[in-house]
């Protein structure tokens, strides 16, 4: 029986990602291996969000190569957003490397190993269409052994921050059908899991705008529902798209963390202009007021950028 071993960099839906690329492979008859010196497929689920993570995975792509030369017919494979992103490059960048497998092609890799195996070496970085089903696939069983779960309920983003590579590594926004997601968590919960995070690049556009029946806060409440699960949270939130049913909707159902987080970025309007971010200073002001209307004691983090282009002192000190 051959083995594989996944390293995982990035984000809450990368850790998902390899969650599913780990399922595709049990199914195939594949079994984990405890580390990559024992496995017959490495695989680097990858991000290029920062510049730090992206080039760990050259590193590491490195001494896996060696690694390669020492175990002849190992398969060296990368997936994620930097192999969407530089895609045939790595291939030419990294000599011992076999494939590389974009973020929406991932439902394909037995496929593509198979290709492999057969002497080939592969870039898959092309994007679906807007019915595929492929994007949400997810093996059957899902591999699980504690009582968390990460579920993902869409893909992409729309925003165009002027900072960020997501919508080029992920797409735009797609969600997932309610239905699934609802079968999805009940699965879980028969299983055993008691807290689930549902993931999206920005959950607050969840609907039927990008293929779903419903809008993100009754999709909420109806995970909150499934019997057996105890905690219900989600991640990430766009300041300008955070409704004030979503916030009724926390505030109403004790299963659901009063926690949100909600990147602020900046709090010059000018900076926030420069970059595209759809929102002023006072709208997040606001945003934070009405949850802490309705949620005196949630917990709220976010994220910063310090030392943006063309930031200034002032801009700083607001």
């Amino acid at each position: 029986m051959k083995s594989f071993f996944i390293k995982t960099y990035g984000c809450q839906m990368n850790e998902r990602d390899s969650e599913r690329m780990a399922g595709f492979l049990l199914d195939q008859g594949f079994r984990p291996a405890a580390s990559e010196a024992e496995a017959d497929l490495i695989l680097v689920n990858t991000c290029s969000i920062r510049e730090k993570p992206e080039q760990k995975v050259y590193s590491t792509l490195g001494r896996l190569s060696q690694l390669k030369q020492a175990r002849p017919g190992t398969i060296l494979a990368v997936t994620g957003c930097v192999a969407q992103q530089e895609g045939g490059r790595l291939l030419e960048r990294v000599p011992g490397l076999d494939l590389a497998i974009g973020t929406q092609a991932l439902h394909r890799l037995p496929e593509l190993l198979t290709r492999v195996s057969e002497g080939r070496r592969l870039a898959e970085t092309g994007w679906l269409k807007p019915d595929d089903p492929g994007l949400f696939e997810i093996p059957s069983p899902r591999p699980q052994g504690g009582v968390t779960a990460f579920v993902t309920i869409m893909q992409g983003c729309d925003n165009y921050c002027a900072y960020c590579v997501v919508p080029y590594v992920r797409g735009r926004e797609r969600s997932r059908p309610a239905e699934e997601v609802l079968a999805e968590v009940e699965s879980l919960a028969a299983g055993g899991v008691k807290e689930v995070t549902l993931l999206g690049q920005n959950v607050n556009t969840y609907g039927p705008s990008n293929g779903a029946g419903i809008g993100f806060p009754e999709l909420l409440r109806r995970v909150a529902e499934v019997p057996g699960l105890e905690r219900v949270r989600f991640t990430t939130s766009h300041p300008k798209d955070l409704s004030d049913r979503l916030i009724e909707v926390m505030a109403e159902h004790p299963k659901v963390m009063e926690h949100i987080h909600l990147p602020v970025q900046a709090g010059s309007d000018r900076v926030l202009r420069a970059m595209n971010r759809g929102y002023t200073r006072e709208h997040y002001l606001e945003r934070v007021r009405a949850l802490r209307r309705a949620m005196p004691e949630a917990g709220l983090t976010t994220d910063l950028i310090v030392g943006f282009p063309g930031e200034r002192e002032a801009d700083f000190q607001e």
